[in-house]
Parts: C-alpha cells; structure tokens; sequence
C-alpha cells in the first residue's frame, strides 16, 4: 500500500498496530538510497539501508515472498524512471 503523505509503500501493514515493513526513498542519503524498516506500534525498529532497488527487494524477500518484477513494476509507478536504475 503506497502512503502518499508518508512517502512510502507499507507491506505487511497492520493500520492500527502500525506494524509491518516499509520501503523509503531517501535522495539525500546517496549510499543508501533505499529503506526498508521493520516497524512495530509506529516505531521503526530495524532500518535497513539498500544501495539500489535491488538490494532493497532482496531484504524484503528474506521477511516474505514477493514476486520482484511485479514490485519492480509498481514501485516504477512511486518513483521517476531515474531512481530505478
């Protein structure tokens, strides 16, 4: 689920707990552009900095199965063109 106001895309979110995964794009943190946190009632409790989009749907991979052309494809829709190569 992609959080407008947030800036990020939820997986696994539990709205009332604020539990779950999230996926930031940070451009301002060149080495780690991408964020993926593992959330528990509203506080990030693991962060884990990815250097490409690659890495960051490998980590996300490791918490649970996702199918990486389809993520590829609608994080495109998040994120100009640029910040997916």
């Amino acid at each position: 689920m992609f959080d407008e106001q947030e800036q990020v895309i939820r997986y696994k979110w539990d709205s009332w707990t604020g539990s779950g995964y999230r996926l930031r794009y940070d451009a301002a943190d060149q080495a780690h552009s991408y964020h993926v946190e593992d959330c528990s009632n509203h506080v990030v409790m693991d962060d884990y900095g990815c250097s490409d989009l690659d890495e960051a749907l490998l980590v996300l991979n490791r918490f649970f199965s996702i199918d990486e052309s389809a993520e590829r494809n609608r994080i495109a829709k998040w994120l100009p063109n640029q910040r997916l190569q």
